[in-house]
Protein backbone atom coordinates (compact mmCIF):
# COMPACT_ATOMS: atom_id res chain seq x y z
CA UNK A 1 0.00 0.00 0.00
CA UNK A 2 1.26 3.47 -0.83
CA UNK A 3 2.10 5.99 1.86
CA UNK A 4 -1.06 7.96 1.12
CA UNK A 5 -4.14 5.90 1.95
CA UNK A 6 -6.10 8.96 0.82
CA UNK A 7 -4.41 11.29 -1.72
CA UNK A 8 -3.00 14.39 -0.07
CA UNK A 9 -2.81 12.85 3.41
CA UNK A 10 0.06 11.12 5.21
CA UNK A 11 -0.43 8.24 7.64
CA UNK A 12 1.47 8.33 10.94
CA UNK A 13 1.47 5.24 13.19
CA UNK A 14 3.16 4.29 16.45
CA UNK A 15 2.69 0.84 17.96
CA UNK A 16 2.56 -0.28 21.59
CA UNK A 17 3.20 -4.01 21.84
CA UNK A 18 2.51 -5.80 25.13
CA UNK A 19 4.44 -9.06 25.42
CA UNK A 20 3.95 -11.66 28.15
CA UNK A 21 7.34 -12.99 29.23
CA UNK A 22 7.99 -16.73 29.33
CA UNK A 23 8.63 -17.07 33.06
CA UNK A 24 7.43 -19.91 35.27
CA UNK A 25 5.99 -17.51 37.86
CA UNK A 26 4.47 -14.05 38.00
CA UNK A 27 6.37 -10.77 38.15
CA UNK A 28 5.98 -10.09 41.87
CA UNK A 29 4.75 -13.38 43.37
CA UNK A 30 5.31 -17.12 43.20
CA UNK A 31 2.02 -18.04 41.52
CA UNK A 32 2.40 -19.91 38.20
CA UNK A 33 2.43 -18.04 34.91
CA UNK A 34 0.47 -20.52 32.82
CA UNK A 35 -2.13 -20.04 30.08
CA UNK A 36 -5.32 -22.07 29.65
CA UNK A 37 -5.92 -23.38 33.19
CA UNK A 38 -9.21 -23.07 35.07
CA UNK A 39 -10.14 -19.55 36.11
CA UNK A 40 -8.77 -18.10 39.35
CA UNK A 41 -6.48 -20.97 40.33
CA UNK A 42 -3.21 -18.99 40.05
CA UNK A 43 -3.90 -16.28 42.60
CA UNK A 44 -2.29 -15.20 45.86
CA UNK A 45 -2.32 -12.25 48.29
CA UNK A 46 0.06 -10.20 46.11
CA UNK A 47 -2.00 -10.78 42.97
CA UNK A 48 -5.20 -9.77 44.75
CA UNK A 49 -3.66 -6.81 46.56
CA UNK A 50 -4.57 -8.07 50.02
CA UNK A 51 -3.43 -5.94 52.98
CA UNK A 52 0.16 -6.62 54.05
CA UNK A 53 1.16 -8.48 50.87
CA UNK A 54 4.50 -7.27 49.49
CA UNK A 55 5.87 -7.68 45.94
CA UNK A 56 9.16 -9.51 45.31
CA UNK A 57 10.70 -8.90 41.87
CA UNK A 58 11.19 -11.92 39.59
CA UNK A 59 14.85 -11.93 38.50
CA UNK A 60 14.20 -14.11 35.45
CA UNK A 61 11.58 -11.63 34.20
CA UNK A 62 14.15 -8.85 34.45
CA UNK A 63 16.67 -10.88 32.45
CA UNK A 64 14.12 -11.67 29.73
CA UNK A 65 13.23 -7.98 29.55
CA UNK A 66 16.93 -7.19 29.20
CA UNK A 67 17.13 -9.70 26.33
CA UNK A 68 14.32 -7.81 24.61
CA UNK A 69 16.15 -4.52 25.09
CA UNK A 70 19.42 -5.90 23.74
CA UNK A 71 17.70 -7.47 20.73
CA UNK A 72 16.11 -4.09 19.94
CA UNK A 73 19.40 -2.20 20.27
CA UNK A 74 18.30 -0.36 23.43
CA UNK A 75 20.39 1.06 26.25
CA UNK A 76 19.79 -0.81 29.49
CA UNK A 77 19.43 1.78 32.22
CA UNK A 78 18.93 1.95 35.99
CA UNK A 79 15.17 1.94 36.50
CA UNK A 80 12.40 2.40 39.03
CA UNK A 81 8.88 1.04 39.43
CA UNK A 82 5.79 3.24 39.73
CA UNK A 83 2.17 2.73 40.65
CA UNK A 84 -0.19 3.54 37.78
CA UNK A 85 -3.45 4.35 39.52
CA UNK A 86 -6.81 3.61 37.96
CA UNK A 87 -9.91 1.59 38.77
CA UNK A 88 -11.09 -1.30 36.68
CA UNK A 89 -12.60 -4.62 37.82
CA UNK A 90 -9.68 -6.70 36.47
CA UNK A 91 -7.18 -4.62 38.49
CA UNK A 92 -7.77 -5.75 42.11
CA UNK A 93 -5.21 -3.40 43.71
CA UNK A 94 -6.68 -0.35 41.90
CA UNK A 95 -3.15 0.28 40.59
CA UNK A 96 -0.73 -1.44 38.23
CA UNK A 97 2.98 -1.71 39.01
CA UNK A 98 4.69 -0.36 35.91
CA UNK A 99 7.62 1.86 34.91
CA UNK A 100 7.19 5.54 34.13
CA UNK A 101 10.02 8.03 33.62
CA UNK A 102 12.90 5.63 34.31
CA UNK A 103 12.28 2.47 32.23
CA UNK A 104 14.68 -0.46 31.91
CA UNK A 105 15.26 -0.19 28.12
CA UNK A 106 15.59 3.07 26.16
CA UNK A 107 16.27 4.40 22.65
CA UNK A 108 16.44 1.34 20.43
CA UNK A 109 15.40 0.54 16.88
CA UNK A 110 14.11 -2.22 14.64
CA UNK A 111 15.01 -2.43 10.94
CA UNK A 112 12.28 -3.60 8.55
CA UNK A 113 12.84 -5.77 5.46
CA UNK A 114 12.41 -2.71 3.21
CA UNK A 115 15.29 -0.96 5.01
CA UNK A 116 13.12 1.41 7.06
CA UNK A 117 14.39 1.93 10.61
CA UNK A 118 11.63 2.21 13.21
CA UNK A 119 12.69 3.82 16.47
CA UNK A 120 11.89 2.10 19.75
CA UNK A 121 11.29 4.72 22.41
CA UNK A 122 11.28 2.30 25.35
CA UNK A 123 10.63 -1.27 26.43
CA UNK A 124 9.57 -1.32 30.05
CA UNK A 125 8.52 -3.92 32.60
CA UNK A 126 5.04 -4.04 34.11
CA UNK A 127 2.50 -6.51 35.44
CA UNK A 128 -0.48 -7.68 33.42
CA UNK A 129 -4.10 -7.26 34.47
CA UNK A 130 -6.76 -9.90 34.93
CA UNK A 131 -9.03 -10.92 32.07
CA UNK A 132 -12.65 -9.81 31.77
CA UNK A 133 -15.22 -11.86 29.88
CA UNK A 134 -18.49 -10.10 29.07
CA UNK A 135 -21.60 -12.27 28.79
CA UNK A 136 -23.90 -11.20 25.97
CA UNK A 137 -23.66 -7.89 24.17
CA UNK A 138 -21.44 -9.32 21.41
CA UNK A 139 -18.67 -9.83 23.97
CA UNK A 140 -18.41 -6.12 24.79
CA UNK A 141 -19.14 -4.54 28.16
CA UNK A 142 -21.76 -2.23 26.67
CA UNK A 143 -25.01 -4.14 26.38
CA UNK A 144 -23.72 -7.23 28.19
CA UNK A 145 -25.72 -9.09 30.83
CA UNK A 146 -22.75 -9.33 33.19
CA UNK A 147 -18.99 -9.78 33.39
CA UNK A 148 -16.72 -12.53 34.71
CA UNK A 149 -13.18 -11.87 35.97
CA UNK A 150 -10.26 -14.32 35.82
CA UNK A 151 -7.26 -13.18 37.89
CA UNK A 152 -4.88 -15.89 36.63
CA UNK A 153 -3.33 -13.35 34.24
CA UNK A 154 -3.07 -10.58 36.85
CA UNK A 155 0.57 -10.10 37.80
CA UNK A 156 2.01 -11.94 34.79
CA UNK A 157 5.22 -10.17 33.65
CA UNK A 158 4.93 -7.96 30.59
CA UNK A 159 7.31 -5.94 28.50
CA UNK A 160 5.60 -3.02 26.78
CA UNK A 161 7.53 -2.08 23.63
CA UNK A 162 6.69 1.45 22.49
CA UNK A 163 7.73 2.46 18.99
CA UNK A 164 8.26 6.01 17.85
CA UNK A 165 5.70 7.35 15.33
CA UNK A 166 7.94 6.38 12.42
CA UNK A 167 5.55 4.02 10.61
CA UNK A 168 4.09 5.50 7.43
CA UNK A 169 2.28 2.61 5.73
CA UNK A 170 0.04 -0.28 6.66
CA UNK A 171 2.61 -2.74 5.30
CA UNK A 172 5.32 -1.23 7.52
CA UNK A 173 3.08 -1.69 10.57
CA UNK A 174 2.50 -5.34 9.70
CA UNK A 175 6.19 -5.93 8.95
CA UNK A 176 7.16 -4.35 12.27
CA UNK A 177 4.92 -6.73 14.21
CA UNK A 178 6.08 -9.77 12.23
CA UNK A 179 9.77 -8.90 12.67
CA UNK A 180 9.27 -8.20 16.37
CA UNK A 181 7.44 -11.48 16.91
CA UNK A 182 10.23 -13.43 15.19
CA UNK A 183 12.83 -11.77 17.44
CA UNK A 184 10.85 -12.43 20.63
CA UNK A 185 10.46 -16.12 19.81
CA UNK A 186 14.10 -16.48 18.73
CA UNK A 187 15.47 -15.04 21.99
CA UNK A 188 13.00 -17.20 23.97
CA UNK A 189 11.53 -14.19 25.73
CA UNK A 190 7.93 -15.06 24.80
CA UNK A 191 5.89 -17.39 22.62
CA UNK A 192 4.30 -14.18 21.20
CA UNK A 193 0.98 -15.85 20.34
CA UNK A 194 -1.47 -13.10 19.45
CA UNK A 195 -4.34 -15.59 19.42
CA UNK A 196 -3.68 -16.44 23.10
CA UNK A 197 -3.03 -12.85 24.15
CA UNK A 198 0.66 -13.28 24.95
CA UNK A 199 1.36 -10.56 22.37
CA UNK A 200 -1.11 -7.69 22.10
CA UNK A 201 -0.82 -4.67 19.84
CA UNK A 202 -2.31 -1.20 20.27
CA UNK A 203 -1.99 1.20 17.33
CA UNK A 204 -1.75 4.97 17.71
CA UNK A 205 -3.03 6.37 14.42
CA UNK A 206 -3.09 9.93 13.10
CA UNK A 207 -3.10 11.65 9.71
CA UNK A 208 -1.67 14.93 8.47
CA UNK A 209 -0.97 16.87 5.33
CA UNK A 210 2.60 16.17 4.15
CA UNK A 211 5.05 18.45 5.94
CA UNK A 212 2.61 19.53 8.65
CA UNK A 213 2.99 18.80 12.41
CA UNK A 214 1.67 15.53 13.80
CA UNK A 215 -2.10 15.32 14.03
CA UNK A 216 -4.28 14.23 16.95
CA UNK A 217 -3.91 10.50 17.47
CA UNK A 218 -6.42 7.84 18.40
CA UNK A 219 -5.39 4.59 20.08
CA UNK A 220 -6.89 1.41 18.61
CA UNK A 221 -7.34 -1.61 20.89
CA UNK A 222 -8.62 -5.19 20.46
CA UNK A 223 -6.34 -5.97 17.52
CA UNK A 224 -5.70 -9.72 17.73
CA UNK A 225 -3.92 -10.51 14.46
CA UNK A 226 -1.58 -8.88 11.97
CA UNK A 227 -4.35 -8.89 9.38
CA UNK A 228 -6.69 -7.11 11.80
CA UNK A 229 -3.97 -4.57 12.54
CA UNK A 230 -3.75 -3.62 8.88
CA UNK A 231 -7.52 -3.37 8.49
CA UNK A 232 -7.91 -1.32 11.68
CA UNK A 233 -5.21 1.18 10.73
CA UNK A 234 -6.61 1.66 7.23
CA UNK A 235 -10.17 2.13 8.48
CA UNK A 236 -9.13 4.56 11.21
CA UNK A 237 -7.01 6.64 8.83
CA UNK A 238 -9.90 6.97 6.38
CA UNK A 239 -12.29 7.86 9.22
CA UNK A 240 -10.00 10.66 10.39
CA UNK A 241 -9.50 12.03 6.88
CA UNK A 242 -13.27 12.07 6.31
CA UNK A 243 -13.76 14.08 9.53
CA UNK A 244 -11.01 16.57 8.74
CA UNK A 245 -12.18 17.10 5.17
CA UNK A 246 -15.68 17.75 6.51
CA UNK A 247 -14.29 20.50 8.77
CA UNK A 248 -14.52 18.51 12.01
CA UNK A 249 -11.70 17.86 14.45
CA UNK A 250 -10.25 14.61 15.78
CA UNK A 251 -10.78 13.83 19.46
CA UNK A 252 -7.92 12.10 21.25
CA UNK A 253 -9.58 8.90 22.37
CA UNK A 254 -9.25 5.15 22.74
CA UNK A 255 -11.21 3.19 20.15
CA UNK A 256 -12.20 -0.48 19.96
CA UNK A 257 -11.66 -2.44 16.74
CA UNK A 258 -14.67 -4.58 15.90
CA UNK A 259 -13.62 -7.43 13.65
CA UNK A 260 -17.21 -8.26 12.72
CA UNK A 261 -18.17 -4.93 11.18
CA UNK A 262 -14.65 -3.78 10.26
CA UNK A 263 -14.95 -0.50 12.14
CA UNK A 264 -13.50 1.24 15.18
CA UNK A 265 -15.83 2.48 17.92
CA UNK A 266 -15.28 4.96 20.74
CA UNK A 267 -14.27 3.21 23.95
CA UNK A 268 -13.25 6.14 26.16
CA UNK A 269 -11.62 9.55 26.05
CA UNK A 270 -7.87 8.99 25.86
CA UNK A 271 -6.08 9.47 29.17
CA UNK A 272 -2.85 11.38 29.67
CA UNK A 273 -0.12 10.42 32.15
CA UNK A 274 -1.44 12.93 34.70
CA UNK A 275 -4.73 11.02 34.87
CA UNK A 276 -2.92 7.99 36.29
CA UNK A 277 -1.30 9.85 39.22
CA UNK A 278 1.97 7.96 38.86
CA UNK A 279 4.13 7.77 41.97
CA UNK A 280 7.10 5.63 42.98
CA UNK A 281 6.27 2.12 44.19
CA UNK A 282 7.28 2.33 47.87
CA UNK A 283 7.66 -1.45 48.26
CA UNK A 284 10.32 -1.87 45.53
CA UNK A 285 13.83 -0.44 45.49
CA UNK A 286 15.40 0.93 42.27
CA UNK A 287 16.86 -1.69 39.92
CA UNK A 288 20.43 -1.00 38.78
CA UNK A 289 21.76 -3.62 36.32
CA UNK A 290 25.57 -3.52 36.35
CA UNK A 291 27.77 -4.12 33.30
CA UNK A 292 28.66 -7.67 34.37
CA UNK A 293 24.99 -8.67 34.65
CA UNK A 294 24.16 -7.11 31.27
CA UNK A 295 27.05 -8.97 29.61
CA UNK A 296 25.97 -12.28 31.17
CA UNK A 297 22.51 -11.79 29.69
CA UNK A 298 23.98 -10.78 26.32
CA UNK A 299 26.27 -13.83 26.19
CA UNK A 300 23.41 -16.20 27.05
CA UNK A 301 21.13 -14.92 24.29
CA UNK A 302 20.23 -17.22 21.39
CA UNK A 303 21.19 -16.10 17.89
CA UNK A 304 18.90 -13.47 16.41
CA UNK A 305 17.00 -14.30 13.19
Amino acid sequence: MSEQIVPGWELVVGLEVHVELATRTKLFSGSPNRFGDDANVHIDPVTLGLPGALPVLNEHAVELAMRVGLALNCRIEPCTFHRKNYFYPDMPKAYQISQYDQPLNLDGFLDLPDGTRIGVERAHLEEDTGKSTHVGGDGRIHGSEGSLIDFNRAGVPLVEIVSRPDIRTVDQAKDYVNELRAILVAIEASDAKMEEGSMRVDANVSVRRPGEPLGTRCEIKNVNSVRSLGRAIEYEARRQVDLLEAGDRIRQETRHWNENDGRTHTLRVKEDADDYRYFLEPDLVPLVPDRAWIERVRNAMPVLP
